[in-house]
Order: structure tokens, then C-alpha cells, then sequence
């Protein structure tokens, strides 16, 4: 994570003044962290993009456990990722592991109060956000929509569109067992493998989806005009590029394209 003014490295020597005290003016979102952690690499560029996305409305603060372990203790951070939100110097919320995106705005909209533009109108990204949550494909698209109509640069319109794909091809193969079970039959299904993968991707499971893609590249580059790889690349704006993920898929993805 790069520090900016709403996204912060917290330490044993800082963490009083930079998170407790600084809470009295702005809330601060912390997210307790270790490098050996899977989930945490999973959350870690989510709530990164959340951060940027609220513009400076709550400050970010990360909190490596294995380096901050009298902090972890203070609070009782006995699982990783725990994430905690301090306001007016307390913890007024937290959970444990990671949490789909929507939920993590809600959460903190409850402390911040929801955004509304500048006519009174529902955060159109908070709206495209909670219906990607619902798995309501027709509506997540049509605020989407109005969201790039808005706002054509905003910075998550990205990776909203490639959670909406992956949404898509879920509904039209909603069955997970009955996509293993075709998979286990024949492994070269690949309309079941990228369904598949988009279902663990839509569920924050990216290490499983790209696993999938990568396999379905391997087996088929052609499949569904190079599907997989566009499919990869939507999961790379989801994660951002900076995620140790991103990084060591594209040195898988390179191996197999020369």
C-alpha cells in the first residue's frame, strides 16, 4: 500500500496518535494484517479501492501483526484479517475475514452516513454496489450505467464491470456442484470451467478462479474468443495490480501465451 493522507501504516510507535487520537477527527478504518495471510491479500485491495473510492472520509490505517504484536494483543486479534473501526478514540465496529465489498460500505456508512450527490440522489456507486451484492444482474448493470454516465473516469466503474461479468456467467450456470460434476466428467468442459471460476471469483475467491482461467487457457486459448484470458484481466482490475496475486498470475499467464 502506498501511504497518501487517507491510507496509513500503522506501528507500535504511532498507533496511539495516528489511530486512537486521530480518530477523534476522522474516523480510521484498521485493518490487523500479516504478510503470510491469503485472505488478507484478498482484502487488503479491496478495502484500498473502498478507501479511494470515499475520498478521504475515513482514514485507512494497515497494521502488520507480526511486527505490531503488542497491539494485536491489546486488542485481542486472535484471526487475520481482523478489521476494526475507531471513532471519537474508540472501536465502535469491526468483523473477522474477509466480507464481500457491499457489506464493508455499509458498515461504514452506518458510522459516515451515506454519500448522495449533489441533487440528493442515492451514491450511485453504493446503489451498483449493493446490487452486485444481491446478484441482481439487470439492476447492478443499469447502475453501472449511470454511474459511467455520471461519472465516465471514475476510478471503480472497472472493476464493477468485471464483477458484472462475472455475475452474468454465474446466472446463466448457477449450479456449482452441477459444474464440478461436468467438470470431473469431462475436464476439457470449458463453458463449466469458466463458469466455475467466475463463481469463486464473485465469492472472493480469486486464488481458485484464476487457477481455473490459467487451466482453461492451458487446454483451450481459443475457447470463447481467448474468454479466459479477458476473464484474468477482469480479475486483475478487481484486485488491482499491486496484489502479490495480480503479480504471479501474469508471470503464469506470460509462460503460457510464449
Amino acid at each position: 500500500m502506498t501511504e497518501s493522507a487517507h491510507k496509513i501504516v500503522a506501528t507500535e510507535q504511532n498507533f496511539v496518535q495516528a489511530v486512537v487520537e486521530a480518530s477523534r477527527e476522522r474516523p480510521v478504518l484498521v485493518d490487523f494484517w500479516a504478510p503470510w495471510c491469503g485472505p488478507c491479500r484478498t482484502l487488503m485491495p479491496m478495502l484500498d479501492r473502498i478507501a479511494d473510492d470515499y475520498e478521504g472520509r475515513f482514514t485507512l490505517a494497515k497494521v502488520n501483526t507480526d511486527e505490531a504484536q503488542r497491539i494485536a494483543g491489546q486488542f485481542g486479534i486472535r484471526s487475520i484479517p481482523t478489521v476494526m473501526l475507531f471513532h471519537h478514540g474508540e472501536v465502535v465496529d469491526q468483523f473477522v475475514g474477509v466480507q464481500p465489498e457491499g457489506q464493508i460500505r455499509d458498515m461504514l456508512d452506518r458510522h459516515l452516513g451515506a454519500t448522495a450527490g449533489p441533487d440528493g440522489a442515492p451514491d450511485l456507486l453504493a446503489v451498483a454496489e449493493s446490487q452486485l451484492e444481491r446478484r441482481d444482474a439487470p439492476a447492478a448493470a443499469e447502475a453501472i450505467a449511470a454511474l459511467q454516465a455520471a461519472k465516465p473516469s471514475h476510478p471503480a466503474l472497472q472493476s464493477l464491470r468485471a464483477r458484472l461479468a462475472f455475475l452474468e456467467s454465474t446466472v446463466a450456470e448457477p449450479d456449482v456442484m452441477a459444474l464440478r460434476t461436468r467438470l470431473e466428467r469431462e475436464p476439457g468442459d470449458g463453458a463449466a470451467r469458466h463458469a466455475l471460476a467466475a463463481h469463486h471469483a464473485l465469492a472472493g475467491d480469486y486464488a481458485t478462479a484464476v487457477t481455473e482461467w490459467l487451466e482453461l487457457m492451458r487446454r483451450d486459448r481459443r475457447y470463447g474468443d481467448d474468454l479466459a484470458r479477458r476473464s484474468l484481466l477482469q480479475a486483475f482490475d478487481v484486485l488491482g495490480e499491486s496484489d502479490p496475486l495480480v503479480l504471479s498470475t501474469r508471470r503464469r499467464m506470460a509462460s503460457l501465451l510464449h
